[in-house]
């Protein structure tokens, strides 16, 4: 471990320390610097950052509520966004973050209350200097307090109807009631407004007078991270913090006593929300955070949570008891904390539970035994978490500060990385115990690295992948990529055909193949995974798809292992009935989603032109059968088109031998189409042909037919008249209401595309504040560009517990047509947007300049935005994972996309906001889908979702409407498209070797810019 120690010139008054121990892989520069007021604020430079960020703690939360106002300090929490003596417009802070690429969030826990934000790096020092006012000038306004109220209280409708929600209050109803954590955090209007007021209590001043009680430098812990100097940092933090009132608090202290005797011992029975069987024990335990070291409760987790062969999950699966095990120490307070052992039981499980916690108990009995504490185990692990500190991927800015500002709160600085990252050092053994025939410890893991070096780079620097393979069967790309530091890889290999998707029962059919791979593959990968190694098997619309990443010298290894078991899978019977089961459960439970998840997943079945239905897989998958599942496979594999990509710490040399490994494993050539070597396109294609001869012997496989490549189409909705579906929930229990909202752009095109970004750049913040703040329709209020297998659109997403779902379409609608307005008039009159104008010009100027600045800047941020760099490898794979999946293969669409960007002019904006939103033209393509809840529906509210006026297409049946529609072509096929026009954005050398391959026609991979659907 590294690390650095510096002495500065200190001010009066100021403590600074630079002994911070940090990953060998670390790049960046850490400072903790103590101001004169007691604040404490570590401080991180990143020279290469592209976003800039800010959190911080308050060591105070929930658990100081005054007894008469549950929910006190959460509801400070909201009022602080509002505006302060220094920013005195409401919502000035959130606006400023919006327009600036950045965004902003806080929680409140039980003991700490947490701050974040994070912005585009040049515009920190205005950021920052708006977020300190939350902690030295807040005002908090009598009518802000009212309309927030209604903010929490729609947070907690939301809540409601989520099971983790429930349990986690009913921890509390059960535990000692005298103790403050058993009380109720999160607040209502009821605790809030309706209560107190009846008391006589003012609830504006009760806000105003927690906060100045409360919140004292002396509790608080802030980091801030930016492309700034570590000097020029200190400074920015010293400038904004330093006026923050210290009172010289103690930190609030709290007894241990959360449960006694008598609340031990309890069995609860709960019946859920959602379908599922599960087991958790809980044990209340002394708090581990000084132990940060030793990291005890890692080492119990490690193990109770193991699913190799011998752990107790291990024996649990094998029996049909279980599904899944999850061990570790859970979110407690600083006197006492939890330990749980959570178990997602199988029906005959869940009859049989003393059986399934005897297991558990055995397993404990087993740990304390001589032995239980190994030596060898435990070295193990602390290396495993040493290599993850030293070589882990680097964070977003926005969660390295939240976490660490937290951290500050708990741990020496020198240790904070350390303690955050858990490096642990021995501990000793515990007392004896007697084992359960069957469990053991885990064996040695073989898929710890030894080589961690780089390989030498080929190509340029920073470049593109290569399109080096490319026949009838397949098409492979491939980059060692180095530009991380780090010794990792990413593997992707999607298997494309046909029959995957060719019915209801096909995608029930490939669901449930994929789900038993995962069961089967669970035990004899898990090792890689605990070192460092990760794999993923998904199912989507055109296929499945298996792709791993990790340390590029054991992949191999973990790869060749995952392609020998797919090859020789056989479908188990007593597999399947549990394997059916859950994934049976998981079609019932899409039912009890958020209302704003069930329209998002209508507004798919509405827009994607070949789609099932989950009630559909629900009817299909009782009946299926081992024998049924068996029986598809050779149609589900008869024909078959496979697309690969490989980045990282792999050399071309390495790919060889990689594939020379795989292929004495693997009966088919699955990794021919996968791995890339460096050779000439003419070897590339007789390697593809004995690929796919080998790959026709494993599973029957053969090329395509013409005709039969993906084809995944959006559909175009109608112009003119909006297109509105209107359902009641799935879950008559669930109070709220929600409506999804989109406006359809059109398909990929880089201007429309900046058009789009641009608009939803500058209006979204007035969304929020319309909506949200304002109107307070409700806790979830989003504006956002969509993009929906490659069609692009601007999209609104509202749920309600107070207004119906119509009302709340009705003002989405409103909104947009004053935006239009706004926006449509800005060239004629040479200006706009009158409401900042009088909150920030002191005295009158031409309006036109004003909207020339906001839109100058809202071209500036958008540009910063897009052309913000990868911090990962993962991040990066995933960027151009996704070009190929798409088969727009355009590597550099974001430096693409921000060159048109930078030629937009505010009378493009009109005319495209106009043709796009406006409600005169017969051009717009809008569609509502309204989710009426329970609250509505008891009611019986009525309103209409569209103004007076507007037509609209009522959906009565959803596919008679999609098939009198017109549908969008895919990406990459438009008519005038050309193997011209890829070549040009595949990137040097792509085209090349496209050409010498005999320039065959692009591959097919007209695809979603999304992640895949499950369903």
């Amino acid at each position: 471990m590294g690390s650095g120690t510096a002495v500065l010139q200190q001010p009066p008054g100021l403590s600074i320390s630079e002994d911070v121990i940090k990953p060998r892989c670390d790049k960046l520069g850490y400072r903790v610097v103590k101001l004169p007021n007691e604040l404490r604020v570590l401080l991180i430079s990143d020279p290469e950052t592209d976003k800039a960020a800010a959190a911080l703690n308050v060591r105070v939360g929930s658990m100081c509520d005054p007894v008469e106002l549950p929910g006190l300090a959460h509801f400070c929490e909201h009022m602080l966004f509002y505006s302060s003596e220094k920013y005195p417009v409401e919502d000035e802070y959130s606006r400023f973050i919006s327009d600036h690429g950045g965004h902003t969030n806080a929680f409140t826990a039980a003991e700490d209350t947490n701050y974040q934000f994070d912005v585009n790096w040049d515009a920190l020092p205005e950021a920052l200097d708006r977020f300190a006012q939350f902690f030295i000038s807040p005002l908090i306004s009598g009518d802000g307090v009212e309309r927030e109220v209604q903010a929490v209280d729609s947070e907690h409708g939301k809540n409601l109807a989520v099971d983790a929600w429930r349990l986690h209050q009913l921890c509390k109803a059960t535990a000692n009631q005298e103790h403050p954590w058993a009380r109720f955090f999160t607040g209502n209007l009821e605790t809030l407004l309706t209560a107190p007021t009846k008391a006589g209590i003012d609830v504006r001043a009760a806000v105003a007078d927690w906060h100045a009680r409360h919140y004292s430098a002396n509790l608080m812990t802030a980091a801030v991270y930016g492309r700034h100097s570590l000097d020029e940092l200190q400074q920015l933090a010293a400038e904004a913090f330093s006026g923050v009132a210290n009172t010289g608090l103690a930190a609030p202290q709290f007894s241990e006593d959360l449960y006694t005797d008598e609340h031990r011992g309890l069995l609860v029975r709960v019946v859920p929300i959602k379908e599922s069987h599960t087991l958790e024990i809980q044990w209340d335990i002394p708090p581990t955070e000084a132990l940060y070291r030793q990291a005890p409760t890692n080492y119990l987790s490690h193990l109770l949570g193991h699913e190799g062969a011998g752990s107790a999950f291990a024996l649990l699966k094998a029996a049909g008891l279980a599904t899944s095990l999850t061990a570790g120490e859970g979110s407690g307070i600083s006197s006492r904390s939890f330990f749980s052992v959570r178990l997602e039981l199988t029906a005959e499980g869940n009859a049989r539970p003393g059986e399934v916690a005897e297991v558990v108990f055995k397993y404990l009995e087993l740990l304390r035994a001589p032995g239980g504490v190994n030596e060898q185990i435990y070295a193990e692990l602390a290396g495993l978490s040493e290599l993850r500190f030293h070589w882990r991927d680097k964070l977003p800015p926005y969660s390295v500060t939240t976490s660490l500002a937290g951290a500050m709160a708990h741990y020496p600085d020198r240790d904070l990385l350390v303690a955050l990252y858990h490096v642990p050092q021995w501990m000793s053994a515990w007392t004896d115990g007697v084992a359960l025939p069957g469990l053991h410890l885990p064996a040695a893991n073989p898929f710890v690295p030894d080589d961690l070096s780089l390989r030498p780079e080929v190509g340029e620097k920073e470049g593109v992948p290569q399109l080096l393979l490319h026949g009838p069967s397949a098409r492979v790309w491939q980059r060692t990529e180095l530009r991380f530091g780090s010794p990792k890889a990413t593997i992707v290999l999607d298997i494309q055909t046909p029959a995957a998707y060719a019915s209801p029962e096909s995608a029930v059919c490939v669901r449930l193949l994929v789900k038993l791979l995962g069961d089967h593959l669970n035990e004899v990968a898990y090792p890689a995974e605990l070192a460092g190694l990760s794999y993923s098997l998904t199912n989507h619309l055109a296929g499945f798809q298996l792709s791993c990443q990790g340390y590029s010298e054991k992949l191999p290894v973990l790869l060749g292992l995952l392609l020998e078991e797919l090859a020789n899978f056989k479908v188990k019977p007593e597999r399947f009935a549990v394997v059916k089961e859950a994934v049976a459960r998981e079609y019932a439970n899409t039912a009890y989603q958020q209302p704003y998840q069930w329209a998002m997943y209508r507004s798919e079945l509405l827009l994607n032109f070949k789609r099932w239905r989950v009630d559909q897989y629900s009817q299909i998958i009782k009946a299926l059968t081992p024998e049924a599942l068996a029986a598809h496979m050779p149609r589900l594999l008869g024909r078959a088109f496979l697309e690969g990509l490989i980045v990282g710490n792999i050399s071309p040399e390495e790919a060889h031998s990689i594939v020379d490994s795989a292929l004495t494993k693997v009966r088919g050539a699955l990794l021919e189409g996968l791995i890339v070597r460096n050779i000439s396109p003419s070897e590339a294609l007789i390697i593809v042909d004995s690929a796919l001869t080998k790959l026709r012997a494993a599973w029957g496989a053969a090329p395509l037919w013409p005709g039969e490549q993906k084809d995944l189409r959006v559909v175009k909705l109608p112009a003119g008249a909006s297109s509105l579906l209107v359902e009641a929930g799935p879950n008559p229990k669930n109070e709220n209401s929600a409506v999804w909202v989109t406006y359809q752009v059109g398909p990929d095109d880089l201007r429309r595309n900046a058009l789009a970004g641009l608009l939803v750049q500058l209006a979204k913040r007035d969304a929020f504040n319309t909506l949200r703040t304002q109107q307070q329709l409700g806790y979830i209020v989003h504006m956002y560009g969509a993009s929906d297998l490659g069609v692009q659109g601007i999209s609104f997403i509202i749920q309600s517990d107070k207004y119906s779902a119509a009302h709340l379409a009705l003002q989405v609608e409103l909104f947009v047509r004053d935006t239009v307005k706004r926006i449509a008039s800005l060239p004629e009159f040479e200006g706009g947007l009158v409401e900042l104008a009088k909150a920030k010009l002191e005295k009158p100027k031409r309006l036109g300049t004003l909207f020339n600045a906001e839109f100058e800047a809202g071209v500036a941020e958008l540009a910063k935005a897009k052309l913000e760099k990868p911090k990962r490898l993962g991040e990066l794979a995933g960027r151009w994972w996704g070009e190929i999946y798409a088969g727009t293969c355009m590597f550099d669409r974001q430096a693409a996309e921000v060159e048109v960007l930078r030629t937009l002019k505010p009378e493009d904006l009109a005319r495209f906001s106009e043709e796009v939103l406006g409600v005169e033209r017969e051009v717009r393509r809008k569609a509502v889908v309204l989710i009426r809840g329970s609250n509505e529906l008891q009611q019986q509210q009525q309103a209409s979702a569209v103004p007076a006026g507007e037509a609209f297409l009522l959906v009565d049946d959803i596919n008679a409407f999609k098939r009198g529609c017109e549908v969008y072509a895919a990406p990459g096929a438009q008519p005038g498209s050309s193997s011209s026009r890829g070549k040009v954005l595949l990137g040097k050398g792509a085209a090349a070797a496209e050409a010498a391959a005999g320039g065959a026609a692009a591959a097919a991979a007209n695809s979603e810019d999304v992640a895949p659907s499950k369903l």
